[in-house]
């Protein structure tokens, strides 16, 4: 009866294990898997970013974001709420187990704004403030529920990638994920901020079309060229945005069921200016 008791015990360990590992988007032949970033890879995360990312992105690059320490603090606070969602996708070497990029995906709801200033969250430092000033004047002309036809979609924050593992083709199936695990909560739409030419002719080769770009010679502020080092070829910012065919929303928006996951409601008062 002991080992009958001890062998229950540890299929109930076993069977805990399965349910709380992270669903799988995807694997490459490289050695890289796509799969749900969990809170214990948070700190990785911002780790990643902040030695990857912040030096290397145009926009955040241009103002020195990351030689900025408040301003490196407010972007890490920001990506802290947006990865609370538990919806952004980590890529994972397989058999070291270590991250080398993510997607960093929030669920956006028609009625979650329903305020006026309700999604804005008033950020302190300058540089930090410059870059999402920009990020909003791509955004503000463009409604998106309404040039899609949907009532939320998943808006991608950030696609980061270790420098030795870019311009393999990772960034385009880690995206090619976020639309297979939109598609697979209901969410029928995704958009984005692209900021590199490569970037955008990715989306595009996966179905985004540009909804609107601002060049960077053109964003001025006192007269002055706010991004400036944006490399050969990164002529703007474009919003971008993917209707996924055959993807429909169920009637209740407020929580989306799923076998692998549940996507809650926005907190109105913790998104980014």
């Amino acid at each position: 009866m002991a080992l009958t008791a001890e062998a229950e015990v540890e299929k109930m360990k076993i069977l805990e294990k399965r349910i709380k590992a992270p669903s799988i988007w995807g694997r490459l032949p490289c050695g890289i898997r796509f799969e749900d970033l969990q809170s214990n890879r948070y700190d990785d995360a911002v780790r990643l970013l902040k030695k990857h990312y912040l030096p290397e992105e145009i926009t955040y690059r241009s103002v020195k974001l990351s030689e900025d320490k408040e301003g490196t603090d407010e972007f890490v606070h920001n990506v802290r709420i947006w990865m609370k969602d538990k919806m952004s996708i980590a890529a994972v070497k397989e058999g070291t187990d270590k991250l080398v990029g993510v997607l960093i995906l929030r669920i956006q709801e028609k009625h979650a704004f329903s305020r006026t200033f309700s999604r804005v969250k008033i950020t302190h430092n300058p540089n930090y403030t410059s870059v999402m000033k920009f990020y909003n004047e791509i955004e503000k002309p463009v409604n998106i529920y309404e040039k899609l036809g949907v009532k939320r979609y998943f808006k991608v924050y950030i696609v980061a990638l270790k420098g030795r593992y870019r311009h393999r083709g990772i960034a385009k199936e880690m995206l090619k994920a976020a639309v297979a695990l939109s598609a697979s909560a209901s969410v029928p739409a995704l958009s984005g901020i692209f900021t590199t030419a490569r970037l955008q002719q990715i989306a595009e080769e996966i179905g985004f079309t540009k909804l609107n770009e601002i060049y960077y010679i053109r964003y001025l502020i006192d007269e002055q060229i706010v991004f400036w080092d944006t490399g050969l070829g990164n002529y703007g910012a474009a919003l971008m945005a993917y209707r996924i065919p055959d993807v429909e929303e169920p009637q209740e928006l407020r929580t989306q069921h799923s076998s692998r996951f549940t996507i809650q409601p926005l907190e109105d008062d913790d998104d980014e200016l």
